[in-house]
């Protein structure tokens, strides 16, 4: 994932960060400026803590966070990072709950 425009500032980079019980299946990607989607990674049944780190340059480009929990007891602390500084954090219960986040990237 890779995404770059010489006008933003800032080093561009993305951190997703995940802990938890439960977490079945992580999908994180970045929307590219000008587009509807971007490419996705995803993770089936993560070992916790999970963290990825990806290059997001350009004004409008999305970093976006999608988890499912599965199983009694089952939770998630989710944070978005956007060149160091925290964009999104949350926190999600449920034995069958699914939860997606977004941030743009240099917001924080």
């Amino acid at each position: 994932m890779t995404i770059h425009d010489p006008h933003r500032p800032g080093d561009g980079t993305v951190t997703f960060r995940v802990t938890g019980r439960g977490v079945d299946d992580i999908i994180c990607a970045v929307q590219a400026p000008g587009t509807d989607s971007g490419e996705e990674h995803q993770v089936s049944r993560p070992e916790l803590p999970w963290f990825a780190v990806t290059d997001a340059r350009g004004v409008g480009a999305m970093p976006m966070l999608t988890l499912t929990l599965e199983g009694p007891g089952a939770y998630a602390e989710c944070e978005i990072l956007t060149d160091g500084a925290p964009a999104v954090r949350g926190t999600v219960h449920g034995p069958a709950a699914t939860v997606v986040f977004m941030a743009r990237a240099g917001v924080s």
